[in-house]
């Protein structure tokens, strides 16, 4: 049986634009693992996470982030994937009239979440 992961790229070339900016790509996170992505500046990390989150489009290699294929997602399936994912970017400003939680608990609400013994346990 073959092991699935959280997200798994096999020889994927991520282009910005026209420019190829990573090449032949190959990474496996399972769930649970905890992973960095670090490098300098132009190096890659931005275009890949964007790849990662269906913002860049993956055309060569495969890729699959839970369960659902880079390749050929439909773009309604975006909002799907990226309820998946927990993303902060650098520049994310919380709702400052409300407590850290009040705040993941409006993101929840937002995307449809409804179960409080469910939101708790999120």
């Amino acid at each position: 049986m073959e092991k699935e992961f959280v997200i798994d790229l096999k020889n994927a070339n991520i282009y910005q634009q026209n420019t190829l900016v990573l090449n032949d790509v190959n990474l496996s996170v399972s769930k649970g693992e905890f992973v960095y992505l670090i490098g300098k500046t132009g190096s890659g990390k931005s275009s890949l996470l964007k790849t990662l989150y269906a913002d860049l489009n993956l055309t060569e290699g495969e890729g699959k982030v839970v369960s659902f294929g880079l390749k050929k997602l439909k773009n309604k399936k975006i909002p799907y994937l990226r309820r998946k994912l927990g993303i902060i970017f650098q520049d994310f400003q919380l709702l400052m009239d409300r407590s850290v939680v009040n705040n993941l608990n409006f993101v929840l609400g937002a995307t449809g979440w409804k179960d409080k013994k469910i939101i708790k346990e999120r």
